[in-house]
């Protein structure tokens, strides 16, 4: 890493610092799906970092630089904060209420004290906590076992957890490890199902192993409806992607999950 690098990157960490004191954050909602109907069944948070001179700067480009700072959690606790606060006025179907998923890191729920944290930010936005569902990317490594004493005491409570980029990222080795609801199949997979037997092969493949501990799937980066179709039938239940809907603000999100259905 050459200097210029590292000198903009610390330049960008002092300001994320500056950031979160100033609220310069907001959250989007990509909405998900049940696949086959269409029917909304929640939506992933994403944060944002609307920069007072660069303009909007997606996350793939801040977190790790937050990450690396010691400033994930400053951000972390705005996101789930305000999705918490957000998703308890989300419309109540009669079967459950629409879920928010946020993104954490394992840095957060290996911390011993993250939980009661989460489980205090739950009461105090009155969010009922099976309509929580944390997500995380990757294996948790050498946290594994605190990771999952944190997650034991979260599940008991009613929230949920997910792994991001299932098949990828997220290997089989990871979803043993931990107490798994939901996994998230990774586009590279939701890319191929609608192609050559070759290619849905592995998506498959992946749907079966999942189905065979009990767990969830949704699919992510859905670009069309062939797409969608084919997932449905190969038994994925949940989808989100650009086919369905962008990202939105929190008044977007609210008009579609009102709205009750995207196409199918």
């Amino acid at each position: 890493m050459g200097r210029g690098t590292q000198r903009d990157e610390g330049e960008l960490a002092d300001e994320l610092a500056q950031a979160i004191e100033r609220g310069e954050f907001r959250l989007e909602y990509q909405p998900i799906v049940r696949l086959g109907s269409g029917a909304l069944a929640g939506a992933e948070a994403l944060v944002r970092w609307r920069h007072p001179r660069r303009g909007t700067i997606p996350p793939n480009e801040f977190l790790p630089v937050a990450q690396a700072a010691g400033l994930i959690a400053g951000i972390g606790n705005f996101v789930l904060e305000e999705a918490c606060r957000i998703a308890v006025g989300w419309p109540k179907p009669a079967d459950r209420a629409s879920f928010v998923s946020i993104n954490v890191v394992p840095a957060q729920l290996a911390d011993a004290g993250w939980s009661s944290y989460v489980l205090g930010v739950v009461a105090d936005t009155g969010l009922d906590p099976h309509n929580l569902v944390l997500e995380m990317t990757g294996g948790a490594g050498g946290e594994a076992e605190a990771i999952e004493h944190s997650l034991e005491s979260l599940r008991e409570a009613g929230v949920r957890f997910a792994l991001d980029d299932f098949g990828h990222a997220t290997t089989l080795h990871d979803v043993k490890l931990l107490p798994v609801d939901l996994v998230k199949l990774d586009r590279e997979f939701v890319a191929g199902v609608d192609g050559p037997p070759n290619e849905a092969a592995f998506a498959l493949s992946l749907l079966g192993l999942a189905d065979a501990r009990g767990i969830e799937v949704v699919a992510k980066g859905i670009e069309s409806r062939e797409q969608a179709w084919r997932l449905a039938e190969l038994g994925c239940r949940y989808g989100q992607g650009y086919f369905f809907s962008k990202p939105l603000g929190a008044s977007g999100i609210l008009a579609v999950l009102r709205q009750g259905v995207l196409r199918s």
